[in-house]
């Protein structure tokens, strides 16, 4: 990354004036005068590699924040901006500048918190794998985190020369038919068929991150986008198509033309948080339709003079769509069934992650003034 400035990988006039205003108010500290900004580009452990005008540190984050932290997810993750104070051979994270938003979903190890996956993105590609049928409930998974995150999803169905065109045309039309309002392609990163589609997203000063299921060929689409060998790949089992984890951390990397993309760790378990939000968006037409029901909490299910099932028989609404809307719905009430202390905190841990949104915003408004 070298020959790139933070101006190349998203330090647009949002995180300039931000930061402007955070050393101005504070330039009655001698200590502030050496902040600078710098992009998260990869986590190790304890430490912090960070992209600075003064090239790469390996940097740790002061007490302050680690202190004030109350969920994992206020600590810097990938994508983040942050201002970087150097001292010698060492540099330290002094402030997390407020996020344009955060990819995240349901932390797997403790079931009340939320897990931040990176921050600051304008596109998220769920990559699908021709050669590993994922369900379209699955798929509706991906789109459901990515507009709860308030994040544009697009889907790439990947390794399209394997099968014979009709079973992609296929995939895809059935893709099509179940989420119409979404963009979606397929391409094959080994022969660049197709690839070029990404590049109509990912161009100077905007971010992307790519999710998907262990072995559906995430590395080896960035490492065609990169032009060489920067991502580890692996194959897939032939025996039941599942890929190993090659990828074990999140990175950010940028390419030729200064658009940034950000690998990660195939998702084994994609839990959603307790927020119909995504769900409203991914399936807005049926949200919509659902208006007619008789009942306002009506299942969709069994009871009687139900819209969303009269269009169900009627075949006006696929049956995989009606069968993700319902899978993910049901999964949504059984998440608001637990204990108080479960509520209260997953309440607390949603309050500190989206506290960003009202920050973001003030803060926009404020600098447009």
């Amino acid at each position: 990354m070298t020959n790139f400035k933070i101006k190349d990988i998203g330090f647009d006039e949002y995180f300039e004036k931000l930061t402007s205003e955070i050393l101005k108010n504070n330039n009655h500290s001698k200590e502030n005068k050496d902040l600078i900004p710098a992009r998260v580009i990869r986590i190790n452990k304890r430490y912090y590699t960070l992209f600075s005008n003064d090239g790469e540190f390996l940097a740790r984050i002061k007490g302050k924040i680690r202190h004030k932290s109350e969920v994992q997810s206020e600590l810097p993750i990938v994508g983040d901006w942050v201002l970087m104070r150097k001292s010698d051979n060492n540099a330290f994270i002094d402030t997390i500048l407020t996020r344009k938003n955060i990819l995240y979903r349901k932390a797997n190890i403790k079931k009340n918190d939320i897990q931040a996956i990176v921050s600051n993105i304008d596109y998220v590609f769920i990559i699908v794998a021709l050669d590993n049928e994922m369900p379209m409930s699955a798929i509706a998974r991906y789109l459901s985190i990515a507009h709860t995150s308030e994040i544009k999803p697009i889907i790439a169905i990947s390794k399209i020369d394997i099968y014979p065109k009709s079973e992609y045309k296929e995939l895809l039309k059935n893709i099509k038919e179940n989420y119409p309002n979404e963009i979606a392609f397929g391409y094959d990163a080994k022969t660049g068929n197709n690839a070029k589609n990404f590049l109509e997203y990912i161009k100077k000063n905007t971010s992307s991150v790519f999710i998907g299921a262990s072995g559906s060929g995430k590395s080896t689409i960035i490492n065609y986008l990169l032009k060489k060998e920067k991502m580890k790949t692996s194959e897939v089992r032939e025996y039941d198509f599942k890929g190993m984890h090659t990828t074990t951390h999140r990175e950010l990397l940028v390419l030729e033309s200064g658009g940034v993309v950000i690998d990660t760790p195939g998702l084994r378990n994609l839990d959603l948080w307790e927020d119909d939000k995504g769900i409203k968006k991914t399936f807005e037409d049926l949200d919509e339709m659902s208006k007619n029901c008789k009942f306002k909490n009506c299942s969709h299910q069994h009871e009687p003079d139900c819209y969303i099932l009269k269009l169900l028989d009627e075949g006006k609404i696929p049956y995989e769509r009606y069968d993700s809307y319902i899978t993910l719905l049901n999964e949504n009430k059984l998440l608001q069934k637990t204990s108080t202390q479960i509520k209260k905190d997953r309440k607390t841990a949603l309050k500190k992650i989206m506290k960003y949104k009202n920050d973001y915003k003030k803060i926009n408004k404020n600098l447009k003034k």
